[in-house]
């Protein structure tokens, strides 16, 4: 069965044919999950599919559902369902997803849940100090900027957590060796397995400061090729070691305005006996 015409609300013009095929594959996968999981007729199935075999209390339950999930947990299905409900509804939802995912951004959450596996609060708060105090540092200007300053944030993160893993490594060996060596009074070397994973972990440690390194030269010279430079009322602007005067020529007086009349009168008459004798000399 053809899937219907998806009918999206205007947003943003460039989003309306994505954001329809989106929609048109959610509406396929669920009358195919209706039609071979549930064993529903095509009809049945496309009833299901788009919600209409529900009572309005069954509908309200639904509609209820998906506006009190959580962002990341909202599917494509889920803005189908709100597509036959009514349009409006799942514009506001797009809207709200987009304002959460916004604010998780801003707040770094984003990069630091790409970071963890399983992690607890404290590794999350960790993260979040490490890119306060970058921020701090460097207040970023754009978009760009602050994209620089969580990968700053996050290979500096990465590079301690590295480095924590190849000394929790050579620590155990170190203590292992102990042990033998007080229980059978022997050492043994390494093993070679053992020493390739500290090898392996310093290696991935250094790539991780190589990266944050990088990352920051990056940022020095975006910032330094910004041209975002704006001079409001000021005068004059220093420049690296470059006086720039940014003021517009003044038009000349010819009276000084704090001097008084009676001084202008005396530099006039100071200058008249310099040009007599020039012109009784080329006389």
């Amino acid at each position: 069965m053809d899937a219907p015409l998806t009918r999206v609300p205007e947003e943003n013009p460039n989003e309306a044919g994505s954001l329809a095929s989106e929609l048109t594959h959610a509406y396929m996968q669920m009358t195919g999950f209706h039609r071979d999981q549930m064993h529903l007729g095509a009809g049945e199935a496309d009833r299901a599919a788009r919600g209409l075999n529900q009572t309005p209390d069954e509908a309200l339950t639904d509609l209820i559902r998906i506006r009190e999930r959580a962002p990341d947990q909202v599917s494509w299905g889920d803005l189908q369902r709100l597509v036959n409900y009514d349009p409006h509804e799942m514009t506001a939802a797009r809207a709200q997803l987009r304002s959460e995912a916004r604010e998780e951004l801003a707040s770094g959450h984003r990069t630091a849940r790409a970071l963890e596996w399983n992690g607890r609060p404290f590794d999350r708060a960790r993260f979040l100090a490490i890119r306060d105090s970058f921020r701090e540092t460097t207040p970023p200007q754009s978009g760009i900027e602050a994209a620089l300053v969580e990968t700053a944030a996050a290979a500096y993160s990465d590079f301690l957590q590295r480095t924590e893993q190849v000394h929790l490594q050579e620590a155990s060996e170190v203590a292992c060796e102990r042990d033998s060596l007080e229980r059978h009074g022997s050492w043994s070397p390494a093993r070679l397995s053992a020493a390739q994973a500290i090898e392996q972990s310093a290696k991935m440690a250094e790539q991780a400061h190589s990266r944050f390194l990088r990352t920051v030269k990056m940022l020095h010279e975006w910032q330094r090729s910004s041209p975002a430079l704006y001079v409001g009322t000021a005068a004059q602007i220093n420049v690296g070691q470059q006086q720039v005067n940014v003021a517009p020529p003044t038009r000349m007086r010819k009276r000084p305005v704090d001097l008084p009349k009676s001084t202008a009168t005396i530099h006039r008459r100071r200058v008249r006996p310099r040009r007599q004798a020039v012109d009784a000399g080329k006389a």
